[in-house]
């Protein structure tokens, strides 16, 4: 799967887990410490976003940052 493919993968998820929790764009970007531009541009896949930023939104959703898929750690027994 290309890189671009995966990355729209991850954000979907996140966006999807975001919403499901009912969580805000800003609410969360200020639990993890950063700008709310930040998160909503790797959500929308405005900009390309590092890989730090990535890891930082899915391991908050407990998402699989290569796949977008729950983690293992997640998943329940």
């Amino acid at each position: 799967m290309s890189e671009v493919n995966q990355t729209a993968l991850v954000a979907e998820a996140a966006r999807v887990a975001l919403e499901a929790r009912g969580i805000s764009v800003r609410k969360f970007a200020r639990r993890l410490g950063m700008k709310p531009d930040t998160v909503n541009d790797f959500l929308h896949q405005r900009r390309e976003t590092r890989s730090s930023t990535r890891i930082s939104i899915c391991r908050e959703l407990g998402l699989n940052p290569d796949s977008g898929s729950q983690s293992q750690e997640a998943q329940p027994a």
